[in-house]
């Protein structure tokens, strides 16, 4: 059973050599996440979505395109029910998609992230952490208290 640990990175070229040394130890991206602030977030990933609203403004888009798309022949009752579809959906397929990860890391880390310190959560099985350990130390890398991240 892979065990999280988080580690703290301050600058984005460590972030990235981090990254690579994570993956030299046979750690895969589906193991790998990034939580930082999200100017910062964007600095690395600029189609990253807003945090919350995302969900909320995708919902309203389709709502407001069904009413304004006669052809769908969608009610404006009907539209509204899209919109409130797009709000349930929005919130809860991040969770589905492991984002949850984020939240928790981001809660409990707090007032590093908005430090500017950059997070990366890495998931690994007990027998690889010591290598991945000491390559991510090597490259910077800084571990917090991850035992109940």
């Amino acid at each position: 059973m892979k065990t999280r640990y988080v580690y703290a990175i301050e600058s984005l070229p460590r972030l990235t050599n981090a990254m690579d040394a994570a993956r030299g130890c046979g750690v895969t991206d589906d193991d790998l996440a990034v939580v930082a602030r999200h100017d910062i977030e964007l600095r690395i990933d600029p189609d990253a979505p807003e945090p919350a609203p995302h969900g909320q403004l995708t919902g309203l888009l389709a709502g407001l395109s069904a009413v304004t798309v006669p052809t769908l022949g969608v009610s404006i009752a009907g539209a509204g029910l899209i919109n409130l579809i797009g709000n349930a959906v929005g919130g809860w397929v991040p969770a589905l998609a492991g984002d949850t990860v984020d939240d928790e890391v981001r809660r409990r880390f707090h007032d590093e992230v908005e430090a500017g310190r950059i997070l990366l959560v890495v998931d690994v099985e007990p027998d690889q952490h010591a290598g991945v350990d000491a390559a991510l130390r090597g490259h910077g890398a800084t571990p917090m208290d991850s035992a109940a991240a």
